[in-house]
């Protein structure tokens, strides 16, 4: 994904050159919930992003709660 800071594929877990501090641990929420609900996490995932967006997604909401990071944008 163009511009983005991380990102979790599964339980990998990638870190762009501009990732910042809690970025690593948001992303390993990801990978948690990946762990929950395997194989429909990312169906799951991408429904919640196209019915509320990024910012209300539920997935991402718990994601930065957890981690104590706060989303920035660009």
């Amino acid at each position: 994904m163009k511009n983005a800071r991380a990102m979790a594929i599964g339980s990998v877990v990638l870190l762009g050159s501009n990732a910042l501090d809690k970025d690593l641990e948001h992303e390993l929420v990801h990978v948690e919930q990946s762990q929950r609900m395997p194989f429909i996490f990312p169906i799951l995932y991408y429904i919640e992003l196209f019915r509320r967006g990024y910012r209300n997604n539920k997935y991402e909401y718990e994601a930065y709660s957890k981690a104590g990071n706060a989303y920035k944008s660009k």
